[in-house]
């Protein structure tokens, strides 16, 4: 009988852990919200995205979620010129990034600069942040 709970504690304490690193994929921790924008700068500076800029949407860019015990939601908008496979090439590398970074929604337009040829693009981008423990 020892054994079997033995066993059962030891599965589920190891589905535990399993568990914890899947929400990794998708849950920043708060202490290193504040390196997404550095890490999302750094995926613009590789593929090449020109006049990039990236600001939080609110005053704090870490905002409640409402009736969420656990989690906050962190935004940013992100805009840059860049050719569209550029603009494509981008947008895949945010969505393979992790923890996830949601895209909220974009708009892309031609530049209307003749010195700066390719698109315009703005995105709003979300991500879930673990709240700071007390």
């Amino acid at each position: 009988m020892k054994v079997a709970q033995e066993e059962n504690r030891t599965r589920t304490e190891e589905e535990i852990e399993r568990l914890r690193s899947k929400v990794k994929d998708f849950v920043i921790d708060f202490e290193d919200s504040a390196n997404l924008t550095f890490d999302i700068s750094q995926i613009a500076g590789e593929k090449r995205v020109t006049d990039f800029s990236i600001k939080s949407k609110e005053t704090g860019a870490i905002t409640p979620i409402p009736n969420c015990k656990y989690l906050c939601e962190g935004r940013v908008e992100i805009s840059f010129t860049s050719q569209f496979n550029q603009f494509a090439v981008f947008l895949n590398a945010l969505e393979r990034y992790r923890p996830v970074v949601f895209v909220d929604g974009f708009t892309i337009s031609r530049s209307t600069q003749q010195q700066k040829p390719g698109c315009q693009a703005a995105l709003k981008v979300a991500t879930f942040v673990r709240k700071q423990q007390e």
